[in-house]
């Protein structure tokens, strides 16, 4: 794979250009929008048009653990991701710290393939131990938990066609499966059926 640009790290070699040993930021941008209402505005905007039958990424960000015992007390993330508030300020609309979006457009579309917003991977090694790993973890880092798993902003609960609905009325439904979670270390199952009859 050709490189272009400046040489962060030479592949296939222990040498980097640019190393931290404290807390350090490598890059580091300010900027502010002053834009009024109806007025977006944006720090970066990317479009890669994908015209052939390969596949990629529009943006491919890797934290690798190259060493033992790393983020002893913290944490490594390849994405960090924060909405903030600061002190005395206010919000009135929705702010969120990641958004992510499927979108299809055209008229009765049928684009096939296997579809979603959101797609949480896995790629482990065969013989791995790996006890408490999951798709998702959650934590309250702050002084104040947040009230709710799940936010299902503008759907309706239906009574009479829970088939066709994401949330539905029911009771007296015997469980036929479960969803294994860890909380607080200890396993729990979440009940749930396959009828909605």
């Amino acid at each position: 794979m050709a490189y272009y640009g400046e040489l962060i790290e030479r592949i296939g070699s222990a040498v980097r250009n640019k190393v931290a040993v404290g807390a350090h930021n490598f890059k580091r941008g300010y900027y502010e929008s002053k834009a009024g209402t109806g007025k977006d505005v944006r720090m970066d905007y990317e479009d890669l048009s994908f015209s052939s039958t390969g596949g990629g990424e529009v943006l491919r960000l890797r934290a690798i653990a190259n060493g033992l015992l790393c983020a002893t007390t913290g944490t490594i993330n390849a994405a960090h991701l924060t909405a903030r508030i600061p002190g005395a300020k206010t919000i009135s609309g929705a702010m969120h710290a990641l958004r992510a979006t499927l979108e299809i457009a055209g008229t009765t579309p049928t684009p096939g393939g296997t579809l979603a917003a959101v797609n949480l991977d896995s790629n482990v090694v065969t013989g791995a131990t790996i006890p408490t790993a999951s798709f998702a973890r959650v934590t309250d880092s702050g002084a104040v938990a947040l009230p709710y798993l799940f936010n299902f902003d503008g759907q309706t609960v239906h009574a009479n066609d829970p088939g066709a609905a994401m949330i539905a009325a029911h009771a007296d439904h015997a469980s036929t499966h479960m969803i294994r979670i860890l909380v607080n270390g200890t396993p729990f199952w979440l009940l749930a059926t396959n009828s909605h009859a």
